[in-house]
């Protein structure tokens, strides 16, 4: 049994490797890929250099729709309406309806109302189809309301199913935080085979916000046997079971997820937490290296290596990363608290002491630190100190320090 596990771990860090070999074989390990660029500078909201990128990519990579879409994302954004249209137009020919919703959108900035509804109507009849309310309330489309061929669009036949409107008033519902008559009418349509896979998506967000896991993983699991495709939920489902421990399950998810959708960048995070699960910490690092690589300066996926680091037992290298990311934002307690836990753990106990009070300067409230704190106050010799924080601790919900008040400080 051990030997088969040995062996499905291998397995899952070859494919890992070589995904992310793939990423780099553009541009060469260790180098930035022009399309990925362009996707994290499209987080960022840089947009002229995540034109900069994709064009670039579009160069490598010639006639690939997902990459003409988010060229015309960018232009639209830029206002740059000739050459979104133009890239919108391109996705269209290679995926049929894909483009079509923005390709209307370009075609009323260029005040062609007339092309926006032929789209609008190749919209409607596609399965990337947008919800009735966000295509009525949309900034440009709701222009067009009242224009010659408007009303015969809408005349022409019944867009929306019962089942679509039904679906939408769940969401109104979830939104409003009634979650159990959203469920109800949840599960009426997944009884009536409705969209199976996004419904219990749905379903799943909801159980997670009433508390229930175990409801809201089978669902996902449900959610993602019904549609492959669903990769939102075979995200959320990882995640889950990398929570629940089992990492080995929940590294065939995140691998699915980066080799169909490599700017999915969070996955990377996420994945790499999975393999600090099993052990793996080369595997773990390299993630949050290719993460790091486009997004240099998040302090948080800075903090998430060194506690990955921490973890591992190297503390001297998750120092270095507790500061980077205080470097970049001194406003975190739990930035300091995770340097003061690990320069305690290397012995420099009066450094740990200086970063507990810092994190506690943030987070007065926060039992942990204080127990914490006390702990290393009673090793340097600071008895009043560590009773006081061990009070605070008991108050604060950590009520372990309730036996240290009894022991020490009475």
């Amino acid at each position: 049994m051990r030997y088969l596990l040995r062996q499905d771990n291998n397995i899952l860090r070859l494919a890992s490797l070589l995904l992310t070999l793939l990423l780099f074989s553009v541009q060469g390990f260790g180098q930035k890929d022009h399309y990925l660029a362009g996707r994290a500078c499209m987080d960022d909201e840089m947009y002229d250099s995540a034109l900069f990128h994709l064009e670039k990519a579009l160069v490598q990579n010639p006639g690939n729709a997902e990459l003409y879409y988010q060229l015309g994302i960018t232009n639209f954004t830029l206002m740059n309406y000739p050459e979104a249209r133009d890239a919108f137009y391109e996705t269209e020919k290679r995926r049929k309806g894909m483009g079509s919703f923005y390709l209307s959108k370009s075609e009323i900035r260029l005040s062609h109302p007339q092309q926006a509804l032929k789209y609008l109507r190749i919209h409607l009849a596609s399965r990337y189809k947008k919800s009735e309310s966000d295509i009525l309330l949309d900034e440009d489309i709701s222009t067009l309301e009242g224009s010659p061929g408007w009303q015969e669009l809408w005349n022409e036949k019944r867009w929306y199913t019962s089942g679509d409107k039904e679906f939408q008033d769940a969401m109104f519902l979830k939104s409003q935080g009634d979650y159990l008559e959203a469920i109800n009418i949840l599960n009426k349509l997944e009884k009536q085979g409705y969209k199976k896979s996004e419904v219990l998506s749905e379903k799943a967000t909801i159980y997670k916000e009433l508390g229930n896991l175990k409801a809201s993983q089978s669902a996902l699991k449900d959610a993602v046997k019904s549609d492959i495709r669903n990769l939102d939920a075979l995200q959320q489902l990882a995640v889950m079971q990398t929570a629940d421990g089992d990492a080995e399950e929940a590294l065939e998810g995140f691998n699915k997820v980066i080799r169909q959708d490599p700017a999915r960048f969070e996955a990377y995070l996420q994945r790499a937490e999975a393999f600090s699960q099993i052990d793996d910490l080369s595997a773990a690092l390299s993630d949050m290296e290719l993460y790091l690589t486009y997004f240099p300066e998040n302090d948080s996926a800075i903090y998430k290596k060194g506690l990955i680091q921490f973890e591992h037992g190297r503390y001297l290298d998750a120092i270095q990363s507790f500061n980077r990311s205080l470097t970049l934002n001194q406003g975190e307690a739990s930035y300091y608290f995770a340097r003061g836990l690990t320069y305690a753990a290397t012995g420099t106990t009066r450094y740990a002491v200086k970063d507990m009070s810092m994190a506690l300067d943030l987070d007065p409230l926060n039992g942990e630190i204080w127990f914490e704190k006390g702990k290393l106050d009673e090793q340097l010799g600071n008895s009043q100190s560590a009773c006081h924080c061990y009070q605070k601790a008991y108050q604060y919900g950590i009520f372990e320090a309730g036996e240290l008040i009894n022991k020490r400080c009475n």
